[in-house]
């Protein structure tokens, strides 16, 4: 079967946990169970393979089917000219190898690369929550709960400048949104997400979130 851009894998795992209860029969026991038992750890791990994704091109000009294909709607696809990596890396502001990659030119036939090419970083998140039920009397109960999303702050980026912006069909290889200058260092016009370079990340799974709720039940 032909890969049509699916994550192959997805898992959720969840998990619930008494915490181990204090017992004793003197007064320092007693009060320390008061205040440590009854607590529930509970969590739920999201993990999953990159989504596939393609690098694309943009011509500033002279760049339309018609002058590369010859017709409106026939496509060139970009030409892949080495080994582009996997497409996920630590490095924001380099998630593939962009000099695998350069323009197509006239007379394309649209063959000059496959698609899926890349595939983005996997998911792996863990979210953890504390509570604890109080009986106050009656029916009636306090909970108290602490939530934790991302839990270990886990960097996953999420999305990509995965469109490489070229000069003309006379120039395929004269990039204008370069990540990198010439003598490799960061492009500083290209630090943000916002004007972000090919190749650079441009956006994230949320980092570590909490969120305290105190429930009162009757």
């Amino acid at each position: 079967m032909s890969n049509t851009g699916n994550r192959p894998h997805v898992i959720k795992a969840t998990f619930v946990w008494e915490l181990p209860k204090v017992g004793g029969a003197g007064n320092a026991e007693k009060a320390l169970g008061a205040a440590v038992n009854g607590w529930q750890l509970s969590g739920v791990f999201t993990g999953g393979s990159g989504v596939p994704y393609d690098a694309r091109y943009s011509y500033q000009s002279n760049g339309s089917n018609v002058n590369l294909t010859g017709s409106p709607n026939y496509l060139a696809r970009i030409v892949l000219n080495g080994d582009p990596g996997s497409g996920c890396s630590s490095n924001q502001y380099k998630q593939f190898n962009t000099a695998a990659f350069s323009g197509p030119t006239y007379r394309s036939i649209g063959d000059e690369s496959g698609a899926n090419l890349l595939r983005g970083c996997s998911l792996h998140m863990m979210d953890l929550a504390v509570s604890r039920n109080i009986g106050i009397g009656g029916s009636r109960n306090l909970q108290i709960r602490l939530d934790v999303f991302n839990a270990f702050n886990a960097v996953v980026y999420n999305a990509v400048q995965f469109t490489e912006v070229l000069n003309s069909p006379a120039a395929p290889a004269t990039v204008t949104n370069n990540q990198y200058l010439a003598d490799g260092t960061l492009n500083p016009n290209r630090l943000q997400p916002q004007t972000a370079g090919f190749g650079a990340a441009t956006g994230a799974q949320s980092m570590r979130t909490a969120q305290l709720q105190v429930r009162l039940q009757f």
